[in-house]
C-alpha cells in the first residue's frame, strides 16, 4: 500500500504540473516564433503566385483573342485578295 501511495502522488504531481504550465504559457507556448516567420513567409509567396498565375491566364485569354482576330483577318484579307484578282481576270 506505501508503493500505491507514492504511485498516485506522483500522477497527481504530474497532472498538477502539466495543468499548471498550460495555464501559464497557454496554447501559445508550444509555437516556436522561427516557424511562424516561415509560415508567414510561404504564405505571402503563395499568394504572389497565385496572383501572378491568374496575370498570366489572362494574358493568355487576351492573346487567344487576339489570335483568332488576326487569322479572320486573315482569311478575310486572302478573300478580298481573290475577288480582286478574279476580277482583273474578267
Amino acid at each position: 500500500m506505501n508503493r500505491n501511495y507514492w504511485i498516485a502522488i506522483a500522477v497527481a504531481a504530474l497532472v498538477v504540473g502539466v495543468l499548471l504550465g498550460y495555464g501559464i504559457w497557454g496554447p501559445d507556448a508550444g509555437r516556436v516564433p522561427e516557424m511562424e516567420k516561415e509560415l508567414k513567409a510561404a504564405q505571402a509567396e503563395l499568394e504572389k503566385s497565385k496572383k501572378d498565375v491568374a496575370d498570366l491566364k489572362g494574358n493568355l485569354g487576351e492573346i487567344t483573342n487576339q489570335k483568332l482576330n488576326l487569322e479572320k483577318e486573315n482569311a478575310d484579307l486572302k478573300e478580298a485578295l481573290q475577288k480582286a484578282s478574279k476580277r482583273k481576270g474578267r
